[in-house]
């Protein structure tokens, strides 16, 4: 695609994105209504393309900087699939500092990045203030996935480029389990431990939502790092 294309897109993308902010912010458009008019094409198509050209560097330097990091992970090629899905500069990310994480998801390069500052940065110091023990596996139940928004059916999901995981529980070093289905909502130390972890994503990645952001959520915290930002 040429550049002047590539701009003219960007451009529609922020306009259209602008208007729809604009007329949630001004006339109280309701959610229902929303969800219609973001569905309808061409405006997800729109969108998508708008997610397409705005993700976080996602290079070579990237990866560079990855491997600079307390990381294990292996490079994953390139490819792309119908609907517009595609991952670029992406890795099987296997461990993030001291956090095993099951199944080597797909990130991208920029979402791999994040998780392994945040387990410097957040969750351990989190898991040792609660538990005195670090949190030695993370569980998840997806990163890669071509497919839509639940609720905005034509527009991809951050799942459809690798730059999403869906966090669903943590495996600490003195044996005890956590699980976001059961534990979210249990009001004791592990809840509270859940809840601190899941606000604390939102100052790392761009999007942060947990069991309370919606009923899509309710067994499990999802992290990413797309054009969007949303701490739920």
């Amino acid at each position: 695609m040429k550049l002047k294309q590539v701009k003219i897109i960007l451009i529609t993308c922020i306009f259209v994105v602008t208007c729809l902010g604009t007329s949630v912010a001004l006339f109280k458009t309701p959610r229902v209504v929303l969800f219609k008019v973001v569905n309808t094409w061409p405006i997800s198509m729109v969108i998508n393309k708008f997610q397409s050209y705005s993700f976080p560097v996602n290079d070579k330097e990237c990866l560079v900087e990855l491997k600079r990091l307390n990381a294990k992970f292996r490079v994953q090629s390139s490819f792309k699939e119908g609907n517009g899905c595609r991952v670029e500069n992406a890795v099987r990310l296997a461990k993030a500092g001291m956090l095993n994480i099951d199944n080597a998801p797909l990130l991208t390069c920029s979402m791999a990045t994040q998780l392994v500052k945040f387990e410097r940065d957040s969750l351990q110091p989190i898991a040792k203030r609660y538990f005195g023990s670090e949190v030695k596996r993370l569980k998840h139940i997806g990163s890669y996935n071509c497919r839509s928004m639940r609720q905005y059916k034509g527009v991809l999901s951050q799942h459809a480029f690798a730059n999403a995981l869906d966090v669903s529980g943590f495996e600490f070093e003195d044996g005890q389990s956590i699980s976001v289905q059961k534990d979210w909502k249990g009001g004791g130390s592990k809840s509270q431990f859940l809840r601190e972890v899941s606000s604390a994503a939102c100052d790392t990645f761009r999007v942060s939502v947990s069991p309370d952001g919606d009923a899509n959520h309710w067994n499990h915290l999802h992290w990413d790092t797309g054009p969007y930002i949303s701490c739920r």
